[in-house]
């Protein structure tokens, strides 16, 4: 079961990873619908595959774009003459982007196959946990489960409500406690804990605390950039554009550096915790120079999956430390 378990937890990062390239590329409405893309099971490879032609056969739900709208057929049927007529179809209603880049299509697409594939491991997760019979793992897997389940209906509202800037935020979160609750099991399946201070554990506790709240507030502050973007502001002057809280954010990051090193620095030198103090050590470091590319470089593209990806991994290795530890 913990392999399966560790299966799971790696594909479930990589659906992370994928999701902020997603978020980098602003491929996001790269499919218009869910969970279909343009209403094919195969997306389209070219913009004529999306375009009303006649004498072309097209299924019920197939999407084309036409007069800078997107249309649904609204029965299985063969096209007939030169023009659009909207006989066949119906305008989608859940929202107006009209707009094909292949390229946000694809991306979008195979970040939607990443999460179906993530979705194996969870499954066989729950039924060897049934099988099992035993509770914590029953309890664990199942809740993995219904995480997996809000976080696929979530990701149908998101693209439903063209990417409405809260809902993004929501869906992030809920993607972490997934990570969270197959860390939890795969802590409980190896059922090692260590004693340690109960102050140094309370530095953990502190730690756990405020980087879940600086990734929550991070992920605010990236809907602010994508808005900035939208609006036709250049990256060169993105932190100009930004509302003033951003800099809690920014100015955050030493307080964390600081609560960190309270228990990572003498973890160093304990055996069982070594190899956590020093990953939490790395990522605070990748944090702050990624931190500092925002800043300096006009908050390059190529950095923002990392820093994400890096804030995810803080949370998570905290996690990880508290629970592997007792007093």
């Amino acid at each position: 079961m913990k392999r399966v378990a560790n299966i799971a937890f790696v594909l479930v990062y990589l659906v992370v990873l994928a999701g902020s390239i997603v978020r980098m590329t602003g491929s996001g409405m790269g499919c218009p619908d869910w969970p279909k893309c343009f209403g094919l099971l195969i997306p389209p490879t070219s913009e004529d595959q999306i375009k009303w032609s006649g004498g072309v056969e097209y299924s019920e739900g197939v999407m084309v774009i036409e007069r800078d709208t997107l249309w649904v057929s609204i029965e299985d049927h063969l096209s007939f003459g030169e023009e659009f007529e909207s006989t066949y179809w119906e305008p989608y209603a859940k929202h107006n982007y009209a707009r094909f880049n292949v390229v946000h299509t694809w991306i979008e697409y195979l970040n939607r196959l990443t999460g179906a594939l993530s979705g194996i491991p969870v499954i066989i997760l729950f039924f060897l946990s049934i099988r099992s019979r035993r509770r914590i793992p029953i309890i664990l897997a199942s809740a993995t489960v219904a995480s997996v389940l809000f976080v696929s209906w979530l990701g149908k509202l998101v693209v439903e409500g063209n990417l409405i800037p809260f809902s993004i935020t929501v869906h992030m979160v809920s993607a972490l406690a997934i990570l969270v609750l197959l860390v939890g099991l795969i802590q409980h399946l190896e059922g090692t804990k260590t004693l340690i201070r109960k102050a140094t554990r309370n530095w953990i506790f502190i730690s756990l605390l405020i980087a879940f709240m600086q990734l929550v507030f991070g992920t605010q502050v990236r809907e602010a950039v994508d808005l900035a973007l939208e609006s036709n502001i250049s990256r060169a002057n993105l932190i100009d554009s930004l509302p003033g809280w951003w800099v809690l954010h920014r100015s955050a990051v030493w307080a964390i550096i600081a609560i960190h090193l309270m228990w990572a620095i003498p973890m160093l030198k304990n055996e069982n915790f070594r190899n956590y103090a020093q990953i939490t050590i790395a990522i605070l470091l990748g944090q702050t120079l990624t931190g500092l590319l925002f800043t300096q470089m006009g908050f390059p593209a190529f950095a923002q999956p990392i820093h994400i990806i890096l804030g995810f991994a803080l949370v998570l290795i905290d996690f990880r430390t508290l629970i592997a530890s007792k007093i």
